[in-house]
C-alpha cells in the first residue's frame, strides 16, 4: 500500500480515536454526555471556554427559522429502532416559493384527500407532530425523499444557505420533501426496548439500514402522501443503503419514479480517502474494541467533536476545517462562509463503528456485500462462507448519477463499474468543476449551477412523462 505521509497518519489516528469512543458526546443540547478519559481531560483543557458556544438548531428550527412550515415524523422499525423524518411540505415558504409556471416547477397536480391516508405496513409504527399549518399535498409524481449518508443526517439538506439548499430549492418549485434519517444518527437514537447507551444498539451496519430502515420510511412516505411512486435523491451512504435495499428486495423498485446519486457509493475499491489505511488491521481493530467494549459509536467523543467545531477548538478554524478536509476532500472554503460554522457544528451526526467497518471491508473485498462476519460467522448467518453480493444489475428503474473528479470517497473505477451495471441508466454526469469534492453536493457555493440546476431537468423530466 505504500508508506502513509504524516497527514494520513494524523487522520488514521483521529479516526481511531473516533472508533475508540474517546472522551464524551457530540455538542448537541438534546444528547446525554458520557464519561471523559484522561487523555480528552487534557485536550478539552486547551480548548478555549465553552462561554461562546452557541445552541445548535435542529432540522425543524432551521427550516422554521427559514421561514418554512415543517412537521417532525416518527416512525418505528420492525426491529425496534425509531426513525425521525422530517417533512417540509410544497411551496412551504410563500415568500420564496417559485410560481407553478416557473422553470423549476413540477406540473400541476391535484391535492391530496385527507381521508386517504393508511396505516403504515411491514411492521412501521407511526407518530406526526403537524407544524400547525394546513396545506395541499401535490400527486404521486412530486413526493422527493432525501437521503443523507454515513455520519449525517436531515441537517445535511438544510444548512447551506437558503438559497443554495436542496430541501428548500425542491420545495420552493412545489415538491413534497421528505428526509430520512437512519439509525444512530442524533435524530434516530430511540428504540422500543433499548437506549442508544445498550452495545447492542450499535450493532447495525448499512444492511440493517437497508433491510428495516429504508423500507419502513418509504412505507411510511407512500402511506402518508398515498403516492403510487416517489423521487429519490440520495447523497453518497444513501445511494449505498438504496443499492442495497433494491437489489435484495425488488418489489420496492415499483415505489421508485427516478432515483439521483449524488456521490454514488456502492463498490469503493478506488477510494483516495484516507480511511483506506484502516483496511489491513479492520478485523483486528474491530475485535480489539469489542474486546474492551467501545466498538459502539463513531465520530461522537469531545476531541473529535471540537475539531468540528468552531465553537470549541483551540483557536484556529483553518485545522479544524483541514481535518475534514483530509478525510472527505471537502475544502470549507467552496461553502459560503457564513454557513460554515453551521455546517461544521451539524456534522458528523453519528453512526455506528460498525458502519465505517462496513465501508472499509468493501475496499479490502472490492465487492459491494453484506457485512462480513468472518468464515465461521458467514456460515451460520448466511450459510457462505464470503457474504452475499448486493447484484446491482437488478435494479431496474431510471438512476442519473452525479460524480466528482475530486472525491476522495467516490473513484472513477468505481462510478465506472456501476455504470455498466444498472439497467436503466438515465444519464451520468461528471461535476465539470475539477475541485467540485464529496461534500460539495450539500454545501458548494456554486453547486447550484453546477449539480442542481440540472438535478431538476431530471425531475422535472421524470415528472411529465
Amino acid at each position: 500500500m505504500g508508506e502513509m505521509t504524516l497527514s494520513q497518519v494524523l487522520v488514521t489516528l483521529a479516526l481511531l480515536t473516533a472508533a475508540f469512543g474517546v472522551g464524551g458526546s457530540l455538542a448537541f443540547p438534546w444528547r446525554e454526555p458520557k464519561q471523559t478519559s484522561f487523555f480528552s481531560g487534557i485536550v478539552n483543557a486547551l480548548m478555549r471556554s465553552s462561554t461562546d458556544f452557541q445552541s445548535i438548531a435542529s432540522t425543524a428550527d432551521l427550516c422554521r427559522l427559514a421561514g418554512y412550515m415543517v412537521e417532525e415524523h416518527h416512525v418505528e422499525t420492525e426491529d425496534g429502532y425509531i426513525l425521525t423524518l422530517h417533512h417540509i411540505p410544497p411551496y412551504a415558504n410563500p415568500m420564496r416559493s417559485s410560481s407553478p409556471e416557473s422553470d423549476n416547477s413540477p406540473p400541476e397536480t391535484p391535492k391530496r384527500d385527507e381521508g386517504s391516508a393508511r396505516s403504515a405496513e411491514n411492521g412501521g409504527k407511526e407518530t406526526a407532530k403537524e407544524g400547525g399549518h394546513a396545506h395541499a399535498f401535490p400527486g404521486a409524481g412530486n413526493v422527493v425523499f432525501l437521503q443523507h449518508g454515513l455520519m449525517g443526517s436531515s441537517d445535511n439538506w438544510n444548512t447551506n444557505t437558503e438559497e443554495d439548499s436542496l430541501a428548500y430549492l425542491l420545495s420552493n418549485a412545489g415538491y413534497d420533501v421528505w428526509m430520512g434519517n437512519f439509525r444512530g444518527n442524533i435524530y434516530s437514537r430511540g428504540h422500543a426496548s433499548m437506549t442508544h447507551n445498550d452495545p447492542d444498539f450499535w450493532r447495525f451496519s448499512y444492511d440493517e439500514m437497508a433491510r428495516y430502515d429504508l423500507p419502513s420510511m418509504l412505507d411510511y412516505v407512500a402511506n402518508q402522501t398515498s403516492a403510487e411512486k416517489l423521487h429519490y435523491i440520495g447523497h453518497s451512504m444513501g445511494t449505498t443503503v438504496f443499492f442495497a435495499l433494491m437489489s435484495s428486495r425488488p418489489e420496492y423498485q415499483s415505489r421508485i419514479r427516478s432515483m439521483v446519486a449524488l456521490a454514488p457509493v456502492a463498490t469503493v475499491r478506488s477510494i483516495t480517502s484516507p480511511i483506506k489505511y484502516l483496511a489491513p488491521i479492520v478485523s483486528e481493530l474491530h475485535f480489539m474494541l469489542r474486546l474492551f467494549g467501545n466498538d459502539e459509536e463513531l465520530m461522537t467523543n469531545r476531541l473529535l467533536t471540537s475539531l468540528w467545531d468552531p465553537y470549541r477548538v483551540c483557536s484556529n478554524q483553518a485545522i479544524c476545517e483541514n481535518l475534514q478536509f483530509m478525510i472527505t476532500g471537502f475544502d470549507p472554503d467552496r461553502a459560503d462562509q457564513k454557513m460554515v460554522p453551521v455546517i461544521l457544528s451539524h456534522n458528523p451526526a453519528g453512526a455506528s463503528t460498525q458502519t465505517l467497518f462496513h465501508f472499509v471491508q468493501g475496499f479490502n473485498s472490492g465487492r459491494f456485500q453484506q457485512y462480513d462476519w468472518g468464515k465461521k460467522g458467514n456460515m451460520l448467518k448466511y450459510g457462505t462462507e464470503q457474504p452475499p453480493e448486493y447484484d446491482v444489475s437488478k435494479i431496474d428503474l431510471p438512476v442519473t448519477l452525479f460524480w466528482a473528479g475530486n472525491d476522495w470517497l467516490t473513484g472513477k473505477e468505481d462510478i465506472s463499474r456501476l455504470e455498466k451495471q444498472l439497467p436503466q441508466l438515465q444519464a451520468s454526469y461528471k461535476v465539470s468543476n475539477p475541485v467540485f469534492s464529496h461534500l460539495d453536493f450539500l454545501w458548494a457555493n456554486d453547486v447550484h449551477s453546477l449539480v442542481y440546476d440540472k438535478l431538476f431537468e431530471v425531475l422535472n423530466n421524470e415528472v411529465r412523462t
